[in-house]
């Protein structure tokens, strides 16, 4: 952006100084900022194997409520539901959220509905959730997804940040800690780590428990930060 300013000033005006630039600079990236968190809405997908709270989770940000203890969704059919932008309260800013779609879990919507997904939102942001049950189904996920975003070079331009979020520590919590829990998954952290400082997006782990409204907030605020144009 500093260069294509520069150049462009350049060809108009001649020289003019470092300072000016960087202050201009610094405006449209903050204008830019602006579009995208108050007005267009961060785009950003949500997915996981079945069942570890992807619904929930959207509903979460939605509602933006303690907890959603009695909130219990049917799960989600074959090309994922529609979900329009809405304004949630991050950190301590409200924010647009742009999640597009939520879609399920199950082995045979990978191929289908999170290509597509991941394709037609072009996210900044990937949120992606894990719990204690089934590590092998959640490794397998998790794998597919790194493949999708190696594959996927045109999506994969805008992405910024990749969150993986280790739900339900209500349930597993008193019995291990989140370093044990994740030690299951070594060589997928590895992996992810490794992808993540060569395509130059940022790799963060959280625990929460959505329904629980435990971690979660720190997790979203941390995420959202990291994938708007002027991340905080």
């Amino acid at each position: 952006m500093t260069n294509l300013i520069d150049r462009l000033f350049t060809a108009v005006f001649g020289n003019v100084s470092s300072k000016f630039i960087d202050n201009l600079t610094r405006s449209v990236d903050q204008v830019y900022d602006f579009v995208y968190v108050k007005v267009l809405g961060l785009p950003f997908i949500v997915l996981g194997a079945r069942q570890t709270g992807k619904t929930t989770l959207i509903e979460w940000l939605r509602q933006n409520v303690a907890s959603l203890e009695d909130f219990s969704p049917a799960p989600t059919a074959p090309g994922g539901d529609a979900v329009g932008t809405f304004s949630s309260s991050i950190g301590d800013e409200m924010m647009r959220l742009k999640p597009l779609r939520d879609v399920g879990g199950e082995n045979e919507m990978w191929e289908t509905d999170w290509v597509e997904l991941f394709r037609e939102a072009k996210p900044r942001g990937i949120i992606f959730l894990v719990d204690h049950t089934d590590v092998l189904k959640h490794k397998d996920a998790l794998n597919f997804v790194m493949n999708m975003i190696e594959e996927e070079k045109e999506a994969q331009k805008n992405l910024k940040a990749v969150l993986l979020l280790v739900n339900k520590s209500d349930l597993w919590l008193q019995q291990m800690t989140l370093d044990k829990l994740m030690q299951q998954y070594g060589n997928e952290v590895k992996r992810l780590g490794q992808q993540s400082e060569r395509l130059g997006y940022k790799a963060s782990i959280y625990s929460s428990s959505v329904t629980q409204g435990v971690g979660v907030r720190e997790a979203m605020r941390t995420f959202f930060n990291s994938i708007r144009p002027q991340p905080r």
